[in-house]
């Protein structure tokens, strides 16, 4: 049989080591509420479960002491739902943990104080367990649609197994042994429960630093492929775009539309009202662009004060109406400034071609350009389209 000393005392020493791992995590995630919130909570939790071990060890167990050790631990089992919670932007109530600590001090007091029960105790702070465990599940889901699941995939899987196994040896001992008198009783279940907790506390604990490295991977993503005066996507994440969509036009026989527009006299608006009203004026552009495409096109800023969108249509009328959108939305939306309102307007150039072998990005780029160079050549603030040259355009 499993010696269950050891393994708590095993269990006790990779805590220990998960706690010192999780603050130097935390110092280097200092920005993150979430990491902060692991580092105590798995803290708090070290302390309750060594604590819990240590009194099971005594001959004359005093019950407040108990429930105060269960408590404690349990504590630190909500600061990590807490922790993560916040991490994924998706705090819960104040209420949800006063219900779940309510329902653990009265379960472990009760059954501490008037029907004194070690197996019923364990029932009761699994359960409770149980409980924390699905919460941070729900909160995985929302890491998972930021992060990518591959930063949640150990922790889910780690909580997901734990509470299978936490019921079914839960349910083993109350049918093979009711009534315990320590949690060293020998009792086939209780080692095994053991062995279990070590294996789940330990890559819980590396489940946790894998989000947190997880979010930080996602976010250098981001910004490498995101413009950093819009927050819209930039030239590389448009480039990555516009390939993937022709190679699905290309699959599907669809069309493949490409828009490019840059703000008229965009100089002038430099020199008279400076670099900052500049900045401004693109940031606002960005915002109202945003705005008129529809969520299934593809808008960026691909450099200066140049855009692209990469439209969704079926014919060269739909494309002039989508362009049309766009170009009226920023017409007609003045940017004030302190006490300035400035008014802007762009040329819009742009092509619609079938996607067919040999198309590639830069035939497409090439002649929407053309089409933006023919636009403002007409006087500015149009629309015009423009042909492949040496493929067919699709009209």
């Amino acid at each position: 049989m499993l010696d269950t000393k050891s393994l708590a005392t095993a269990l006790v020493l990779i805590l220990v080591i998960g706690c010192t791992l999780h603050i130097v995590n935390w110092r280097i995630h200092r920005d993150s509420v979430g990491v902060k919130w692991w580092a105590l909570g798995l803290a708090v939790h070290t302390a309750g479960l060594t604590l819990s071990f240590w009194e099971n060890t005594l001959a004359v167990h005093d019950p407040l002491c108990v429930v105060a050790i269960n408590m404690l631990s349990l504590c630190g089992s909500l600061m990590l739902v807490h922790g993560t919670a916040t991490f994924a932007e998706r705090p819960f109530p104040l209420s949800v943990y006063l219900v779940i600590g309510s329902f653990s001090a009265i379960g472990l007091g009760w059954f501490a104080t008037v029907d004194d029960s070690i197996t019923m105790r364990v029932v009761v702070f699994a359960a409770s367990l149980q409980l924390t465990y699905l919460l941070t599940l729900t909160r995985l889901f929302y890491i998972a649609r930021r992060d990518g699941m591959a930063s949640v995939f150990v922790l889910g899987t780690s909580l997901s197994s734990t509470m299978v196994m936490m019921s079914g040896l839960v349910v083993w001992q109350l049918m093979t042994q009711p009534a315990l008198g320590s949690l060293y009783d020998p009792t086939p279940v209780i080692p095994l429960a053991m062995l279990g907790l070590l294996a789940s506390e330990s890559t819980a604990i590396f489940g946790y630093l894998l989000l947190s490295a997880g979010h930080s991977q996602a976010r250098l993503e981001r910004l490498a492929h995101c413009d950093a005066l819009t927050d819209l996507p930039n030239r590389r994440a448009f480039e990555q775009e516009i390939a993937q969509r022709l190679n699905s036009a290309r699959k599907h026989d669809r069309l493949i539309a490409l828009a490019i527009f840059d703000i008229d006299h965009f100089k002038q608006v430099n020199d008279k009202h400076g670099h900052d009203a500049g900045d401004a004026v693109l940031r606002h552009l960005g915002t109202v662009a945003a705005q008129a495409v529809r969520p299934r096109d593809f808008l960026a800023r691909v450099g200066g004060e140049e855009f692209a969108v990469i439209f969704e249509v079926e014919d060269a009328a739909e494309l002039v109406t989508a362009a049309n959108r766009l170009r009226v939305a920023v017409e007609i939306e003045r940017i004030k400034l302190d006490e300035t309102e400035i008014a802007v307007t762009v040329s819009v150039g742009a092509v619609l071609a079938q996607s067919v072998p040999g198309l590639d990005f830069g035939q497409l780029y090439r002649a929407a350009d053309q089409a933006l160079y023919q636009a403002k050549a007409a006087g500015r603030n149009q629309v015009v389209v423009g042909e492949v040259e040496r493929l067919e355009l699709a009209a």
